[in-house]
């Protein structure tokens, strides 16, 4: 059996009595790109810094490719990765002499730079700026070239924290683009640093969402969406939290629940008198002026709080006892005349329900 490019067992670290990384196991495979997921403060970037050498951790083990890292052969391991903090800092001089230092520091002849920086300029499509300061280029140009730096050291294992982080829209989509046909033509086997689910979503090969400094959950984007296995990574996930309910009734696993004055219909394993807590997809509520006949189990009559763009759709706040959150595009808008004031029935499928035992806790709320 192949091993892993990276591996990790019983890795610690604490501030005090708080841990603030804790993962038994952790896996990398050849080729991978694994995207570490979770929002600030989590763990993310301390669990980059322990892998890439940069920070010590209280115990455990690292080993690349089946190799154990320790005192006598990190140097040496070290340079089969690469860390690309967040912020770029550059050296005085061009483009073409800061892509440059890098592989003359690692002591590669002066042929195989010039033959990597042509193919790294090729890349990131980077020849016109060669000769200009980095300090002239926009914020966007100089963090391509900051990731030209790190794949023209050509890496067994690249590190990227946050890597798109502070970029505009259209920018930051150009780049990820551009990133992930690159890593792709490359193969370099990558873990990258993200609280943006977009990013998560788009780039990975395969996600571990990192909540308190554990890995709660890994697997391939699509099987994390369709199956959070908690509320705090359903939110993590795009899913709002709807609302605490009690269940009334259970039949062949749909669940009638009492909420907030309202009966939701979802499907789950709880039982009568059970206290759950509600999820849902805001693209999965319908919007209509009058209620239609169909086989949507969950109707409400709502208020619309708030009308917001977010990205190319538009966020409808409503209220109906509890508040959900629809996401809908501009012709929809326009058709149904929406504004704030004035009601809708807004539907939800029961299977676009998820329920989840127990009650409101820390962050999570109905507002």
């Amino acid at each position: 059996m192949e091993k892993p490019e990276l591996e990790v067992r019983d890795l610690k670290l604490f501030s005090g009595k708080r841990p603030v990384v804790d993962i038994p196991h952790f896996e990398l495979g050849k080729g991978e790109c694994l995207v570490l997921f979770g929002p600030n403060g989590s763990g993310k970037s301390t669990f980059l810094r322990i892998l890439s050498f940069l920070q010590t951790p209280d115990s455990g083990e690292i080993y690349y490719q089946g190799e154990k890292a320790g005192e006598g052969n990190r140097r040496r391991l070290s340079l089969k990765a690469v860390l690309l903090l967040q912020k770029p800092v550059f050296f005085s001089g061009t483009v073409r002499e800061n892509l440059l230092l890098g592989p003359k520091f690692r002591g590669i002849s002066e042929a195989e730079r010039k033959s990597r920086l042509d193919r790294v300029a090729a890349l990131f499509r980077l020849e016109e700026f060669l000769q200009r300061s980095p300090y002239e280029l926009s914020g966007g140009e100089r963090q391509r070239v900051h990731l030209a730096r790190a794949f023209i050291l050509e890496p067994e294992i690249l590190f990227l924290d946050e890597p798109f982080n502070g970029l505009d829209v259209h920018y930051r989509e150009k780049l990820m683009a551009d990133f992930y046909r690159i890593r792709r033509s490359t193969g370099v086997t990558t873990i990258l640093v993200t609280h943006i689910r977009e990013e998560a979503l788009y780039l990975a090969d395969r996600m571990a969402v990192m909540l308190e400094g554990r890995i709660v959950l890994t697997g391939r984007p699509e099987e994390i969406s369709a199956a959070p296995a908690t509320a705090e990574v359903s939110q993590l996930m795009g899913q709002e939290l709807l609302v605490e309910g009690v269940v009334e009734s259970s039949n062949g696993g749909l669940l009638q629940i009492q909420a907030h004055g309202q009966v939701v219909r979802a499907f789950g394993n709880q039982t009568e008198g059970e206290r759950v807590l509600l999820t849902f997809r805001p693209e999965e509520v319908i919007l209509a002026a009058e209620r239609p006949v169909t086989s949507v189990r969950n109707w409400f009559y709502a208020e619309i709080v708030e009308i917001r763009p977010f990205d190319r759709m538009f966020l409808v706040i409503l209220e109906c006892g509890f508040r959900l959150k629809a996401f809908v595009s501009k012709s929809s808008v326009e058709e149904l005349r929406l504004q704030p004031g004035k009601k809708v029935w807004a539907g939800v499928k029961a299977s676009a329900v998820t329920t989840w035992p127990g009650r409101m806790a820390g962050e999570f709320h109905t507002q």
